[in-house]
Parts: structure tokens; C-alpha cells; sequence
């Protein structure tokens, strides 16, 4: 039954996807929900670096499963390089959060103003901010930032997509 509701919600979703691509008025509300997909983005984010703020002994312990070195033993015999790891995750937060902020003020911006300029700016970077992350976590191999990061990626690319056809045959007047 669930599942069921579920598949009758997203074929009602994609058609009115689909007719909004359509007409010039539906242009319009892709843009805001590509713009309010992207806000709520910025809010994971930001979401995101406060919880690796708060969880960062268990992420440490995490990066150190796969390696024969536990982190318990790193950590007393190198205590220096044991805070090195912890200072590089808390300025991965900071980054993660200054990148959702970012993203709130640019894409509330859009919202706003239906401008390209801000649109281009906002899709190149956080496509980019995005990736980066999403790569660094796979080298690093933790698979818990690996599918917060992907989410955020997956979630913010979607809210980028929407509006891409609005903003490609956008054109401005000479000046």
C-alpha cells in the first residue's frame, strides 16, 4: 500500500515535471524549485559540518578501521600527528559549513532575483565543492561522509538541473 502511494507520488511528480518544462510561467517555477531544492541543500550542509563537529571522534575512529593502526594506539604514541587528523576534520566542517552558507545566500539570491550570473556561480562551485568532498571521503575511505557527501551532491545537482534549460536560452540586451 505504502509502496504503492509512493510510485502514484513520484509518476504525478515527473508529469508535472515534465508540463512545467513546457510554458513560460511553468519556467518559472522550475527555477524556484530548483532554487528551494538548492536552499535546502545549503541547510544539509551546513547541518552536515556541525554533526562532523560533533561526531569527530567516532569519524577519526572510522578513517583508522581500514588501517592495521588503531586509532587508540596512534593516538598515545604520536599524540602530534593524532591532532593533526583531528584539526584537518574540524577545518573540512568549517569548509562544509562556509559552503552552505554560501549556497543558502546564493541560491535565496536566485529565488529572489532569477538571476544567471548568480545561477552560473552557484552550480560551478558547488558542483565542485560538492565533488571534492565526495572524492576526498572515497580516498579517505569512510563510508558514512561517503554517503552524506554523495547526498548532498546527488541533492544539489537535481536543484541545479531544473532551471539549466531556463538559463541556457536566457539572453541579455546589449549594452
Amino acid at each position: 500500500m505504502l509502496k504503492e502511494n509512493i510510485l502514484s507520488l513520484t509518476r504525478i511528480f515527473k508529469r508535472q515535471l515534465f508540463f512545467l518544462a513546457k510554458g513560460e510561467k511553468m519556467k518559472v517555477k522550475l527555477i524556484r524549485y530548483g532554487s528551494l531544492i538548492s536552499l535546502y541543500n545549503g541547510i544539509y550542509a551546513v547541518a552536515y559540518g556541525i554533526l562532523i563537529f560533533i561526531f569527530d571522534k567516532i569519524l577519526i575512529a572510522e578513517y583508522f578501521r581500514n588501517s592495521p593502526v588503531k586509532w587508540f594506539f596512534f593516538s598515545k604514541t604520536f599524540p602530534y600527528n593524532a591532532k593533526l587528523y583531528s584539526y584537518l576534520l574540524m577545518i573540512n566542517a568549517f569548509f562544509i559549513i562556509s559552503l552552505g552558507i554560501f549556497i543558502i545566500y546564493l541560491s535565496y539570491f536566485i529565488l529572489k532575483r532569477k538571476d544567471k550570473l548568480a545561477w552560473v556561480i552557484l552550480f560551478g562551485s558547488g558542483i565542485l565543492s560538492w565533488a571534492g568532498l565526495f572524492i576526498m571521503n572515497i580516498l579517505l575511505k569512510n563510508w558514512i561522509l561517503i554517503g552524506l557527501s554523495f547526498i548532498g551532491w546527488a541533492s544539489f545537482a537535481v536543484g541545479m538541473i531544473l532551471p539549466i534549460r531556463y538559463y541556457v536560452k536566457k539572453e541579455y540586451p546589449g549594452f
